[in-house]
């Protein structure tokens, strides 16, 4: 994967400017104790967010390693303590909002490093899985190319069909990540649907159904053809990576929109 690095940047805190006993100055007061607060938390965290951007940048040039997710899993636990230590810091009214958007921040962050780690997992799992399929398919090939009935074609089919049920509960028992689980629905079904159709035909090769055997004969060609592939998993996962990226870069204007407006209403 070749795309942008993750968005671990940390909140510039600027404390308001101001000064008095008002109604306003007490605000303020309050607003800049809260910033002070995490501040103080961002910069205790800092060190592990730094580590979780090498993490992203390796992820992004595809030199993602044992390493590299040992880095992102060490950032997963630190990101999530942050986010545990922000959401016991009490913010005052004005800060509501900012507070709520920094805990949304921290959420996201912390289940893009979830993505990433189940994805930089499960990819391996699929190629595996899929390596087996190559060999279900080259021994069906052969196995049907050595039968002379339609009784053997069928059994040939069926030990085929068994074949396939195999490799399809690994693939379906593999955790997938949430921007894949529809693209491993969706293989599961196929695979499925292949093994079926194998089966009868299988039976209906074995009571001499011309008319049924010519219709699944191409469906089961169909099938056949359109077998999992990882490509369309890694664009998939490419995809939602960056939709994540979009999704953050806009939170944390908002972020900093709301902290702008606070200050323009209490500064």
């Amino acid at each position: 994967m070749r795309r942008a690095a993750g968005c671990f940047l940390l909140l510039s805190v600027l404390v308001l400017s101001g000064c008095g006993n008002s109604a306003k100055d007490k605000r303020r007061d309050a607003v800049n104790d809260y910033l002070d607060q995490v501040e103080t938390i961002q910069l205790h965290y800092a060190p592990s967010f730094n580590l979780a951007n090498k993490a992203y940048q390796d992820f992004s040039k595809g030199t993602v390693g044992k390493h590299q997710l040992d880095r992102l899993k060490g950032a997963e636990v630190s990101i999530l303590a942050a986010r545990n230590s922000l959401s016991d810091v009490k913010p005052p009214e004005d800060a509501q909002k900012l507070h709520e958007d920094l805990i949304r921040l921290y959420d996201m962050n912390a289940q893009l490093g979830l993505e990433v780690i189940t994805l930089q997992q499960f990819l391996p799992g699929v190629r595996k899985t899929l390596g087996a399929l190559a060999g279900v398919n080259a021994k069906y090939r052969k196995n049907l190319s050595a039968t002379g009935s339609s009784g053997e074609q069928a059994a040939a089919l069926d030990g085929y069909a068994a074949a396939i049920s195999g490799v399809n509960k690994r693939l379906g028992n593999l955790p997938a990540p949430t921007a894949l689980r529809p693209w491993q629905s969706s293989q599961v079904t196929r695979l499925q649907q292949i093994a079926q159709t194998g089966r009868t035909l299988a039976a209906a090769l074995r009571v001499g159904d011309r008319t049924a055997v010519e219709a699944l004969i191409k469906r089961f060609r169909f099938l056949l053809a359109r077998q999992p592939n990882v490509s369309q998993a890694q664009h998939d996962a490419v995809k939602a990576y960056d939709d994540r990226l979009i999704g953050l870069t806009k939170l944390q204007g908002q972020i900093a929109a709301e902290h702008q407006r606070l200050q323009n209403q209490l500064g």
